[in-house]
């Protein structure tokens, strides 16, 4: 530990140590990092199988035969065409089963990770999707229009034929009606998905930015008022004597 770095732990009262060095390769890093940490295990334990297993001539296992076992366990398959024999193994097998859902939960955290849209992206995808259902919302809106159009054509006419198709137009004005009810639905989804933590930070910080741009200008407002007020006082007491003088 260097003087600077217990420094920033003693003003920060946080504990520079292995696992706060840990935590922040993982966050830095967390691809070099899995592989590293599987690289490791995957070699520590193959020589444990290796060191554990003995053949029927009384010799210790290959090596290549105790990481083809380990690679399946630890990926969390099962045994493979091998298995162990002794107690040591089988706890060594254990193990490894174990800090394989361990690297697996971890992968598939950064996997997630990764899949997850930036903002900007996320802007770009939301554009896109809003304008496609702003088209959707201009051609369903057209077919209101028609289907109405339609439907009191329909009505106003007296024939065997009309209302039959009266009834098929009026089925058709629901159903763009409705159309066009879940566009706004989804519209306004789409505008709340794109409001994050980071959205609401800048928010924030520029309402806070206008309130003290506001502070400020009231109180420079209240200190011209109060010069304005001395300043009709002195007149007020120059008049004063006028007077008196006359």
């Amino acid at each position: 530990r260097s003087a600077a770095s217990q420094s920033i732990g003693f003003l920060s009262a946080v504990s520079i140590d292995f696992p706060f060095v840990m935590r922040a390769y993982l966050r830095h890093w967390p691809e070099r990092c899995l592989l590293v940490w599987c690289t490791l295990i995957f070699f520590i334990g193959g020589w444990c199988l290796r060191a554990c297993e003995y053949q029927p001539t009384h010799e210790h296992w290959p090596l290549t035969d105790a990481m083809w076992l380990f690679v399946p366990i630890f990926g969390t398959v099962g045994y493979s065409n091998l298995a162990p024999s002794t107690y040591c193994g089988r706890t060594i097998c254990a193990l490894s089963g174990v800090f394989g859902v361990f690297s697996m939960s971890f992968f598939i955290a950064i996997a997630t990770g990764k899949l997850i849209l930036t903002p900007w992206e996320n802007y770009v995808h939301t554009f896109v999707l809003n304008t496609e259902l702003a088209k959707e919302h201009k051609h369903q809106a057209a077919n209101v229009i028609k289907f109405a159009w339609k439907t009191w054509f329909w009505k106003a006419k007296k024939t065997p034929l009309s209302s039959m198709r009266y009834l098929q137009m009026e089925r058709k004005l629901h159903r763009s009606i409705g159309i066009i009810h879940e566009i706004k639905q989804k519209q306004r989804c789409l505008n709340g998905s794109t409001i994050g933590l980071p959205e609401i930070q800048i928010i924030e910080r520029s309402t806070s930015m206008n309130t003290e741009e506001t502070i400020r200008k009231m109180a420079t407002l209240e200190s011209k008022m109060d010069e304005m007020e001395g300043q009709l006082v002195n007149l007020d007491y120059g008049l004063n004597g006028t007077q008196n003088v006359l």
